[in-house]
């Protein structure tokens, strides 16, 4: 069920501070300002669970032969190779179904190709100074990096643990290591540490961008407020916590492995935004993020 439930928590975090555990740190480095305050509500979150939640959800044993434990090919009576070739294509399909429907420059905010363009000719440093990237450029990059991480640091990608090394290192201190035990193992380590390099490089990646597109800063443009980016950001956490992961550590890095418990995570994380956000128009008459 933690599957299910911290899906459902980020799906509805997204909704409310408009960000998800890896892109809150693009928007940063944009120079959005209210994205500081998701990021003090995602340490919040942690805090919360890791004081509060993780030991009753750790107490939630699977056996090996889980359903939720194994892989789509595991039960799928196809070899493990054609299986992972047939869910690619399947996603490939989706993507490039999806950019014919709705092609991916006119889904741009207007505010933001007033400021910058996204035709290399005429952007600073060519297509590094573009306003937006192609998502199947960016899909392909995010793909590469799964690699990178796989390969050469033996972890799988993802954004949230980020937030759980950098709230760990106030373990240091004995007597907040003594009062939270369960942060102890994410204070020290290459691999830890690698989490916030990740999260800084995201920062600084995106203020490179930003500034060679001439869109920093953004500004509110994300249209949410204190109050909702530390909210959010709270709910964020506390699911990518329960979930054992968030968009990117079970959306992205989970399903490339065909683990059937990131596809119910996945799952809950979208169908619980869009829920959420299909149920704040009906009352209110609007989207929540009618900007982005």
């Amino acid at each position: 069920l933690h599957y299910l439930f911290g899906g459902t928590l980020i799906g509805l975090g997204m909704v409310v501070c408009g960000s998800c555990p890896g892109t809150v740190f693009v928007q940063v480095g944009s120079g959005i300002v209210y994205s500081l305050f998701t990021c003090l509500g995602g340490i919040l979150g942690t805090y919360f669970y890791y004081a509060f939640v993780h030991e009753r959800i750790s107490q939630e044993k699977f056996l090996a032969s889980s359903l939720v434990l194994r892989r789509l090919c595991d039960v799928l009576p196809i070899p493990s190779t054609a299986c992972h070739v047939i869910f690619g294509l399947i996603f490939l399909g989706i993507a490039i179904g999806l950019e014919f429907a709705v092609p991916w420059k006119s889904d741009l905010n207007p505010d933001l190709l007033s400021k910058g363009t996204v035709n290399p000719d005429d952007a600073t440093g060519h297509f590094l100074g573009l306003a937006a990237w192609p998502p199947s450029a960016c899909g392909a990059g995010v793909g590469l990096l799964q690699l990178f991480f796989m390969y050469f640091l033996e972890k799988s990608l993802g954004a949230s643990s980020a937030f759980t090394v950098f709230a760990a290192q106030v373990c240091r201190i004995k007597i907040i290591g003594q009062a939270i035990p369960s942060l102890n193992s994410f204070t020290y380590g290459l691999k830890n540490y690698v989490a916030l390099l990740f999260a800084l490089g995201a920062i600084g990646g995106s203020a490179i961008s930003a500034g060679l597109s001439k869109t920093i800063p953004l500004g509110p443009e994300n249209g949410t407020n204190i109050l909702n980016s530390i909210l959010g950001g709270f709910i964020l956490l506390l699911g990518a916590r329960c979930a054992g992961g968030c968009t990117s550590g079970q959306g992205i890095s989970g399903t490339t492995h065909l683990l059937i418990g990131s596809f119910i995570t996945t799952a809950s994380i979208f169908g619980g935004g869009i829920i959420f956000a299909f149920s704040y128009s009906l009352s209110n008459s609007e989207w929540l993020f009618q900007n982005l």
